[in-house]
């Protein structure tokens, strides 16, 4: 015990170090851990779908929409949803699934509208995760 001590009292640029970096980490580990609460895989997406008829909304361009999306998805620009404020509140009691192409922009669209009440939850790797698990689109 006495070396420890020995050594923090020779070294604490060294050991305030170490402290800076154990706290970063476990803030890190905490930011994952909340963003992985908001997200879900394309399988808990597909029960969610079904049997809690949560609504999908994808915020990726028109283009990318009519190329491929999820069945009954709708198609919210991030900028639009102010526009489409009363269509969303109709569905308030549900849950909403947000899905763009890699599941970053969808993650920031699901906390904004956590925010505000709704039951969001962004689909963890967005279109690509749900193309890759091999689960159905529709093309436009």
């Amino acid at each position: 015990m006495q070396d420890i001590t020995l050594f923090m009292s020779n070294h604490p640029l060294l050991v305030s170090a170490l402290f800076v970096v154990l706290a970063l980490s476990m803030v890190i580990e905490l930011l994952r851990a909340k963003q992985k609460l908001n997200s879900l895989t394309p399988i808990q997406a597909t029960q969610m779908m079904n049997h809690q008829q949560a609504q999908v909304i994808d915020v990726r361009s028109a283009e990318n929409f009519r190329k491929g999306h999820i069945i009954n998805a709708q198609n919210i620009m991030p900028q639009d949803f102010e526009k489409n404020a009363k269509k969303l509140a109709r569905f308030k009691s549900n849950p909403f699934i947000i899905v763009c192409g890699l599941g970053k922009a969808s993650q920031k669209v699901a906390a904004s509208l956590k925010k505000q009440g709704y039951n969001a939850f962004s689909l963890a790797g967005g279109m690509r995760a749900w193309q890759d698990a091999q689960m159905p689109i529709i093309k436009e």
